[in-house]
């Protein structure tokens, strides 16, 4: 009996657990390894002018399945808008107007925390992140505009 309990026990950790638009897994015993697996990976750019500063979030982003590429200047980001298409562009609130001409992607913007509640913002964009987002924000604001169309 305490075999097939036990068998039960490891067979489900095994599985997958859901939450908040991405798939976390678990591997090995307990909470030892963790990640994210992106339910609909997409072909993300992210303008960032010092990407060093959010690599973390970065290198999440492609271990989850996304396909991304990081332009840290505007002609790198010109560069890769001419060659690619994306499904989702990541930038600060300022630069995204610049994108908007010329980008068939979904928008996503990094704004301020004190910039939330405004009325423009809310109206503009259906989706956006607060600057310092953490990994599972930013999977999550991807998601939502894979899924849902802006």
């Amino acid at each position: 009996m305490v075999r097939i309990v036990l068998a039960i026990i490891i067979a489900t950790a095994a599985l997958p657990a859901y939450a908040c638009g991405e798939g976390q897994f678990n591997l090995g015993q307990g909470m030892q390894y963790q990640g994210y697996l992106a339910p609909r990976p997409a072909t993300v750019l992210v303008y960032d002018q010092n990407p060093e500063q959010h690599r973390s979030i970065y290198v999440g982003l492609n271990r989850a399945g996304h396909r991304l590429t990081v332009a840290r200047s505007a002609d790198d980001l010109a560069q890769a808008l001419q060659g690619k298409r994306f499904d989702v562009v990541i930038g600060d609130l300022g630069n995204l107007d610049a994108i908007a001409a010329t980008a068939a992607a979904h928008l996503l913007p990094v704004i301020q925390r004190q910039q939330r509640n405004d009325p423009d913002i809310r109206n503009r964009f259906r989706v956006f992140l607060l600057s310092g987002a953490s990994l599972g924000q930013y999977l999550k604001g991807i998601d939502q505009l894979v899924r849902g169309g802006a």
